[in-house]
């Protein structure tokens, strides 16, 4: 097999230099991965990683509407080779501090313009720089990603004029994203015999977002047209594209263009903590102020709800509280109790989703609601408000709006039914974030595409969904175990993902129905509770209603106690598709969690990632009946010290969460 790939890697190296003026190569810190890149008709990259060609010869272009190619027939000017070597401390994140280390080649050419080419030890990325006076009209990018036989994948497929961020991933052919489907990214290819590789962007800066799609065994950059017209002022909750140009950006001349990145992963569990969108991100915005952003756990009224259809009614949901001694809805009382509630178990936040106006009117209130009781009573007991709106109502007014939030007093916005990734939309995104960062609102996108480094430039920008999370299980089935041992090397490449783990009624696959009214999760308890350690999301949603945890005092405490964000993350043995294990730090605390799919399984957690000295673990397990009701758990109290190793035994669909905290000197 040695020598077949060495012969396979002879032959590229030959097609490479056939022809090309120029082969120039960068390679990461630890010489792993080398980036070889011909300077022929056009610009062709391979990456090539422990000697084996993971990326054959692949061109790359920027196609203008004028009809000039760049990248084609490349005149070289310069060339600039530089090592970087840095320690970062975002505001907040899954770690502290973040090492950036890689080496740069920045090629510049004859026509103004520049190709950034990045090797880092578990990644690499490329970039085009533009210096033109004028503005460009972009009609295509060429960016391919061509291997050496027809691999398998983990995608998300579908029509490129639909919304394709919450489905489920298929692992599958490449070759079966054709015929006009597209695939959304992060796209994970398996490498027969080597490692995983993650295909994905960062800085979407008034770009379009990226697709992929098939052309024999190369993956091709396929992206939406331009917006010439759209229905703003249609009574429908998204903004849709009615009409588009035959282009698909027009922007700055002098410019830099987004990152095309290939992550690589010699072990699943290396995914997990993957932070090149990050890294390549523009960096926080200089001119604004984001000290008083904060991080935490929301209370939710989403979960439970009923619809009013009483005469008179508006017809919207409302929330079911149980154990109470007022008619809940949306009305002071229910969420008075909810601040109460959120008070009483240290939660940061508290949501009103949709419901508390008129969807295209904020000023039209819900007739049970007396919101500005409300808004002070939340002040009295500083416990803030994330609201929810829907994107096309926000925009329409963007400044006023965002002025009568901050007059309020609310911490943010649950913005939803986004849904667009063309350049305007995108820009979007942008705009929103920014003018919700000058009068001091956190930020959900709801309905959203993938954060692309987004929340590194607006740090009040908190998370996105672009996910099958928790609340596709009051509808249906997609969001099971599979799903969510599946979405943390994909999804979770791309940035925190908002999906509103920790249901209270958890059951197994035979038993569950849909049922907005009293909904449920698929797999168990432990594996609800576990998802708060796995998935990252600075603004960290407990999906189900306050009720719902008041009546399960132990979990409460548990999962409330779980940190949003961390100092420290550290993954453990995992296999994507079949289960994750990540351990993570805050202060001197480790929290650990596991989940498994479908299957039972026992896996060993190593305590490698301990500090010396004892800790006292406090431990939530599956109950030996949870494979038939999935609401069995167990807890109990260790004792450990680093090298323990402890067995871990999961149902099927289960999960194990621990906190392990040092123990005190007597």
């Amino acid at each position: 097999m040695k020598i077949l790939c060495s012969a396979i890697l002879v032959f590229i190296l030959f097609q490479i230099s056939r022809g090309s003026d120029k082969l120039l190569s960068v390679s990461s810190p630890d010489k792993r991965t080398e980036v070889k890149i011909a300077l022929g008709e056009k610009i062709t990259y391979t990456l090539i990683y422990d000697g084996k060609a993971l990326i054959t010869p692949s061109p790359i272009s920027l196609e203008l509407y004028s009809g000039k190619v760049i990248g084609s027939k490349p005149k070289l000017l310069n060339q600039k080779t530089i090592a970087v070597d840095n320690q970062l401390k975002p505001p907040y994140g899954k770690n502290a501090l973040i090492t950036e280390k890689y080496n740069e080649l920045l090629l510049t050419f004859r026509d103004h313009y520049s190709v950034t080419f990045r090797a880092y030890n578990d990644g690499t990325a490329y970039r085009f720089t533009t210096s033109f006076k004028d503005s460009l009209t972009v009609k295509n990018e060429e960016a391919t990603f061509t291997f050496p036989n027809n691999y398998k994948g983990y995608y998300r497929k579908g029509d490129k004029k639909e919304y394709l961020y919450e489905a489920v991933y298929e692992f599958s052919d490449l070759s079966k994203i054709d015929s006009g489907r597209v695939a959304i990214i992060p796209l994970l290819v398996q490498i027969p015999e080597g490692p995983k590789i993650a295909i994905t962007e960062s800085d979407l800066t008034d770009y379009p977002g990226m697709y992929l799609t098939s052309d024999g065994n190369a993956l091709k950059g396929s992206f939406r047209n331009y917006p010439l017209g759209t229905n703003i002022n249609a009574n429908s909750w998204t903004v849709s594209v009615t009409s588009e140009a035959d282009f698909i950006a027009r922007t700055a001349g002098s410019r830099s263009f987004p990152w095309r990145i290939v992550m690589i992963a010699n072990q699943d569990k290396e995914l997990l903590n993957n932070e090149l969108v990050w890294l390549l991100a523009p960096e926080q915005r200089k001119d604004l102020d984001f000290s008083w952003v904060k991080t935490g756990m929301i209370a939710n009224d989403w979960w439970n709800l009923w619809w009013d259809k009483s005469p008179g009614s508006s017809g919207v949901q409302e929330v079911i509280l149980t154990g109470v001694d007022f008619k809940s809805g949306t009305n002071f009382e229910t969420y008075k109790f909810i601040i109460d509630y959120a008070l009483k178990n240290k939660i940061e936040f508290v949501n009103i989703d949709y419901g508390w106006c008129d969807p295209y009117d904020f000023s039209k209130i819900h007739r049970n609601l007396d919101l500005q009781k409300l808004l002070s009573y939340s002040k009295e007991k500083n416990k803030r408000f994330m609201m929810w709106c829907i994107a096309k109502t926000l925009y329409r007014d963007l400044e006023k709006n965002m002025a009568m939030f901050e007059k309020w007093g609310v911490a943010g916005l649950k913005v939803d039914f986004l849904e667009r990734d063309d350049q305007l939309g995108e820009q979007d995104y942008h705009r929103i974030a920014e003018c919700a960062a000058r009068h001091h609102l956190l930020l959900e996108y709801h309905g959203a595409t993938n954060p692309a480094g987004l929340t590194r430039t607006y740090p009040n920008l908190l998370t996105f969904e672009a996910v099958f999370g928790s609340e596709q299980n009051m509808g249906g089935n997609k969001a099971d175990p599979q799903h969510n041992v599946t979405i943390p090397f994909l999804r979770g490449l791309a940035g925190p993902f908002d999906y509103a783990p920790g249901g209270m009624n958890s059951v197994s696959k035979s038993h569950f129905h849909p049922f907005n009214g009293f909904p449920m999760t698929l797999g168990t308890r432990c594996q609800q509770i576990a998802m708060f350690v796995i998935y990252y999301s600075p603004l960290q949603f407990m999906c189900d209603v306050p009720s719902n945890y008041i009546k399960e005092p132990v979990c409460l405490n548990f999962i409330s106690a779980i940190p949003s964000t961390w100092d420290a993350t550290q993954p453990l043995d995992s296999r994507i598709g079949e289960y994750v294990a990540v351990a993570r730090k805050k202060g001197s605390d480790w929290f650990v969690g596991a989940m498994t799919n479908w299957s039972a399984r026992k896996i060993e957690i190593k305590c490698d990632f301990l500090e010396s000295g004892e800790y006292n673990v406090e431990v939530f397990k599956d109950g030996v009946n949870a494979d038939l009701n999935g609401n069995d758990y167990k807890t109990e109290q260790l004792k450990v010290k680093k090298g323990d190793e402890l067995s871990v035994e999961l149902a099927p669909g289960g999960g194990w969460s621990a906190r392990f905290s040092p123990s005190k000197s007597e």
